[in-house]
């Protein structure tokens, strides 16, 4: 059996190219005069839970753009939807995930408090991850049994702490979720970058960045005939021919693509090849290109583009 590599970046605030040089931070002590800004923001937003919507109506982050608001707590929140394969095979290869966050690490990483991390519970608690460490002396940890890293504060900012997890294996799953430990805290803010790597059945696929909640899991008809990724590339179906009938029913009037793995042809719906970047060519290596219909409005084509790129955002890091 054949796997092909995947992988999704999520970035809230910072950016996973920066590794050592941020300083994204934001201001949770009611009594600062600049509570609720969020600072030195890199790319997207960091997420701020402030559930006192009467004394704090709008946050000046909100008012900004500078942050994403939730009102109510969460004991574990769940982030993004990584993948969704429902009958096909998936491997979680790899993750590194930097947060920097008004709480840290509990102790020796019993608890992880406000860093992201993939799991397989919907909502729930990582396989993989809290591990209590016994061994450990000083920061960095290296635990060779579950195979992380993790560091704290390796880098100071103006506001919080910094904490890392990286993590290399092997784990089966169909399904992977992006989740973070909150613990029904209040008044609480995070930024955070996430890199996630993963495999699958070599596939066709369905090349057309959704919305789990709104636009792919309503639509039985798209889960049957494809899965779900979060970059929106990645999303492995049984046959091209079917993938390609059920998006014209569903979405006939916005931009995808569908990759044929078997005869390496690459058909694109409300899309010309100006519009297809040229690392998903490299990463498909199509032998074929055929336009089932050319766009009928460039900004079809374009909000296609320009959300596939902000998905598998190109940056170097670690």
């Amino acid at each position: 059996m054949v796997f092909v590599e995947a992988d999704a970046v999520f970035l809230y605030g910072t950016d996973r190219a920066k590794y050592n040089t941020l300083n994204t931070y934001c201001q949770n002590n009611t009594s600062a005069s600049d509570y609720g800004n969020c600072y030195n923001i890199v790319f997207g937003n960091p997420i701020f839970v402030q559930s006192d919507t009467t004394t704090y109506p709008t946050l000046p982050c909100q008012q900004n753009n500078t942050c994403i608001r939730f009102t109510s707590t969460a004991n574990i929140r769940i982030i993004n939807t990584i993948y969704n394969y429902s009958g096909k095979q998936a491997i979680l290869r790899y993750f590194f995930s930097r947060s920097h966050a008004s709480d840290t690490f509990q102790g020796n990483i019993q608890y992880l408090y406000l860093l992201p991390i993939p799991t397989t519970h919907h909502p729930g608690y990582s396989n993989i991850l809290p591990a209590p460490n016994y061994e450990y002396s000083s920061w960095p940890i290296y635990d060779p049994v579950s195979n992380f890293k993790a560091y704290f504060n390796p880098y100071k900012i103006t506001s919080g702490y910094v904490n890392i997890i990286r993590w290399s294996g092997t784990y089966f799953s169909p399904y992977m979720y992006l989740s973070v430990g909150e613990y029904n805290n209040n008044n609480i803010w995070y930024a955070f970058d996430t890199y996630v790597v993963w495999a699958y059945e070599s596939s066709p696929l369905a090349i057309i960045p959704l919305d789990y909640n709104n636009d792919y899991a309503p639509y039985r008809e798209l889960r049957n005939v494809f899965g779900y990724a979060a970059n929106g590339v990645d999303q492995p179906g049984w046959n091209a021919h079917d993938i390609i009938a059920t998006l014209k029913d569903i979405f006939p009037n916005r931009a995808w693509a569908v990759f044929d793995d078997v005869n390496k042809i690459l058909y694109l719906y409300n899309l010309t090849m100006d519009y297809v970047p040229d690392w998903l060519i490299n990463k498909l290596a199509p032998v074929g290109i055929k336009i089932l219909q050319p766009p009928p409005d460039s900004s079809i084509a374009q909000a296609w583009l320009n959300e596939i790129n902000a998905r598998n955002k190109q940056t170097s890091g670690p």
